[in-house]
């Protein structure tokens, strides 16, 4: 049926239904005549093309990943480099990292989190706690905590792991949050002490960029010492959960980890990549911790640059994957759940050609961003028969002519 058809008949039934429902209240005077004329009347609708629009048309995604990722490998726990199941094989875990949870809203409902586990074929999401002493959680704390605990109850619902990632940054030094750290991690481990699914990221971006006046050392005078405190908290309640720390440069200089790694079991150093701003050479600083037995999680990874801006550099976002297959490193996209407009958002949220309903869950295909098409066709490899993919360039996204001059690649 093409859109003219339809757009007639669904006039022609919506005219029928109101004065079938109209028209036991009204006199006999008021109804249509039997022999209405066959002329057209200035009334009379000739726009029928614009009835539905096209946009309102397309299929919310459906599941495609139905097993539980966590009833399939229980609880996790790492040797050496990797991270392996309750049987003792190597894991490999891939998702979507949120938001802030201050910018995020309402949007986390159960309905959300069920998609990105079964039509997204999620592993693992990572929820974000961001903000600093005068906004989000440290400075609400009372209004936040709530929600988390219940963004980690959709995912042990949805039988997926969840990472709650405390990625807050320090004002100058690392003590100015860390005894919110310490009693927000204490708080949440004992809730969840004995639940496979959470893993506790404790520090991501744990330094405020002062460029004119850099912390030297910054991994053993400023990360090492807060994190253990924070650990240490967590291990008094979950004595084996993995633990994701970041380490310093914003997650950039794993080595320096590699070099003095923390005595805690179970844990995993967390890196934050963009495509578009690092390249082969950190991948070979990645590498050099591998190979020195260290457990690396890009626990942040987006597609553009680190000013969130260039669009998608496909070629050095093929280039990571394929690193992270060699290296069997885990990983979550950056970033999905807010209306911000940018290259990183996986959503088109601020669109307003979707409507809340298409916009709450099940994303139709025209709603995810570029970002997030190719981010969920990454997660979902090797769980759902390959498309074949489409041909990309050296450019971040060039044949899109609203690109910006930003969107050349450099490697």
């Amino acid at each position: 049926m093409n859109k003219l058809t339809y757009g007639m008949s669904v006039f022609i039934i919506s005219g029928a239904l109101l004065l079938s429902s109209c028209s036991t209240n009204l006199g006999p005077e008021t109804l249509p005549s039997t022999k209405p004329s066959t002329a057209p009347t200035e009334t009379e609708t000739t726009e029928t093309s614009a009835t539905i629009r096209p946009e309102l048309t397309e299929p919310f995604s459906s599941a495609v990943v139905t097993e539980s990722i966590v009833k399939t490998n229980g609880k996790l726990s790492i040797k050496d480099a990797n991270i392996l199941n309750s049987k003792g094989d190597p894991v490999v875990l891939k998702g979507m990292s949120t938001f802030g949870i201050e910018e995020c809203g309402d949007f986390f409902t159960s309905e959300a989190v069920k998609t990105l586990a079964q039509d997204w074929g999620c592993d693992v999401i990572r929820l974000t706690i961001k903000g600093d002493k005068n906004n989000g959680y440290l400075k609400e704390p009372d209004k936040y905590f709530d929600p988390i605990c219940k963004f980690c109850d959709m995912c042990i619902n949805e039988g997926v792991y969840v990472i709650v990632d405390w990625n807050v940054g320090y004002e100058k030094s690392a003590d100015e949050n860390k005894e919110k750290a310490v009693d927000f991690f204490t708080r949440l481990s004992l809730i969840y002490a004995d639940v496979p699914n959470v893993i506790y990221e404790v520090s991501n971006e744990p330094v405020t960029v002062d460029e004119e006046n850099p912390i030297k050392d910054e991994w053993a005078k400023s990360i090492a010492p807060f994190v253990s405190e924070v650990i240490t908290a967590i291990r008094d309640n979950s004595a084996d959960s993995i633990v994701i720390v970041g380490t310093a440069n914003k997650g950039l200089d794993i080595e320096e980890a590699s070099k003095a790694q923390l005595k805690f079991n179970n844990i995993a150093y967390g890196c934050r990549i963009f495509s578009g701003s690092q390249s082969q050479d950190q991948r070979d600083k990645i590498k050099e911790a591998i190979d020195k037995n260290v457990c690396v999680f890009v626990s942040e990874w987006g597609l553009c640059s680190e000013n969130c801006k260039g669009g998608v550099y496909y070629l050095e976002s093929d280039n990571w994957i394929e690193f992270f297959r060699e290296n069997h490193i885990s990983w979550c996209n950056y970033a999905i759940g807010s209306t911000v407009d940018n290259d990183a958002n996986a959503l088109a949220l601020v669109s307003d050609r979707y409507n809340s309903d298409q916009k709450a869950s099940h994303w139709p295909e025209g709603l995810i961003s570029k970002s997030g098409k190719y981010a969920k066709d990454k997660i979902l490899a090797g769980k759902v028969p390959a498309e074949p993919e489409a041909t990309t360039s050296d450019t971040a996204d060039s044949s899109d002519p609203s690109e910006s001059s930003e969107s050349s690649e450099t490697t």
